[in-house]
């Protein structure tokens, strides 16, 4: 239920609310503390941290929103360190695709990828690493949320990576 509503507000709203994500931080910690003690809530503290620190970067890049982030930890802390770890790689498979959808179907998508283009020789040139985000066009965005229930799915009915 937790990932049809963040489907849905960040399809809808471009956003992930805190409560939601403060919600199944909350509910997983409650849980993993309940079923195992102290170990337990350790465990589900670490899944918590290891979500939110494996999305860290791609939202500095801005990649994402904050909402993304907070969003695998908060599943992270519900699923515990080994399991967020499988999520998140077959999380990062499909927000590739639906990146590569998402753009293919974007507007102005010769002349955004021009500005990148741009951006990214003006960064390599000046040595300037803020150069790299254009500043002209609006960003390309999705729902990452899309993602991170897909890659749920998957690591529920085919198990881990490896």
């Amino acid at each position: 239920m937790y990932l049809m509503l963040a489907c849905a507000i960040d399809t809808l709203q471009s956003r992930i609310p805190n409560l939601l994500n403060a919600s199944l931080a909350l509910a997983g910690l409650a849980l993993f503390f309940y079923h195992d003690g102290w170990s337990g809530l350790l465990s589900s503290l670490t899944g918590l941290s290891l979500g939110l620190a494996l999305l860290l970067l791609p939202w500095l890049m801005g990649g994402m929103g904050a909402g993304d982030v907070k969003a695998l930890g908060a599943l992270g802390a519900l699923l515990g360190p080994e399991p967020i770890f499988q999520v998140f790689l077959y999380t990062g498979l499909y927000g590739g695709l639906l990146a590569v959808l998402h753009y293919l179907f974007a507007r102005n998508l010769k002349a955004k990828a021009a500005e990148w283009l741009g951006s990214f020789k003006a960064t390599v040139l000046t040595n300037d690493p803020t150069m790299i985000i254009p500043t002209t066009t609006e960003p390309l965005r999705f729902p990452y949320a899309a993602a991170i229930a897909f890659g749920y799915y998957t690591y529920l009915t085919c198990g881990g990576v490896f």
